[in-house]
């Protein structure tokens, strides 16, 4: 399994940098990789589980930020049940997005769309009971913005 993010010429250094650490990788490996689709030892096997260095794409200029695409492949059935797969991209998400968020707590309001992929070698149900089956299942893309660190403050409002 190969888990690579693909960010935007440009996108916040922090939120790069964050993306290629050994933690994000830690992450991946054992929550993912292991605990959900069940690869044994996963930490020590660099050459068939790892986290690749991010790669760039061209900025556009059009829209209203970055992206950061996060890409699992190489991802076998091999007799895992179609709901791992479907818990193992939810996790992903969860997992870049909250590294993101982190990284983004000095950017003065920027955000980064985040799109994560699952790419598998045979085809399962895109989403339970939709009858739609694909190699690829694909989260939501979502926008990410600086992680919230405050308490909101709530209004209290009396009648009049």
């Amino acid at each position: 399994m190969k888990l690579k993010a693909v960010v935007t010429e440009g996108t916040p250094h922090p939120v790069v940098e964050a993306l290629r650490t050994r933690g994000f990788a830690t992450n991946f490996l054992v929550q993912v990789a292991t605990e959900i689709l069940g690869a044994e030892n996963a930490l020590a096997r660099p050459a068939e589980f790892y986290v690749q260095i991010p790669d760039r794409t061209i900025y556009t200029g059009t829209g209203e930020g970055y992206g950061v695409e996060i890409r699992l492949t190489g991802v076998s059935r091999n007799g895992r049940k179609a709901a791992q797969f479907h818990k193992a991209l939810a996790k992903l998400h969860e997992i870049a997005k909250e590294k993101m968020a982190k990284a983004l707590n000095n950017s003065q309001g920027l955000r980064v769309q985040l799109f994560t992929v699952l790419m598998l070698d045979g085809d399962i149900e895109t989403s339970p009971g939709s009858g739609v089956y694909s190699n690829m299942l694909e989260h939501p893309a979502e926008w990410i913005t600086a992680e919230r660190t405050e308490n909101p403050i709530t209004e209290k409002t009396h009648g009049i």
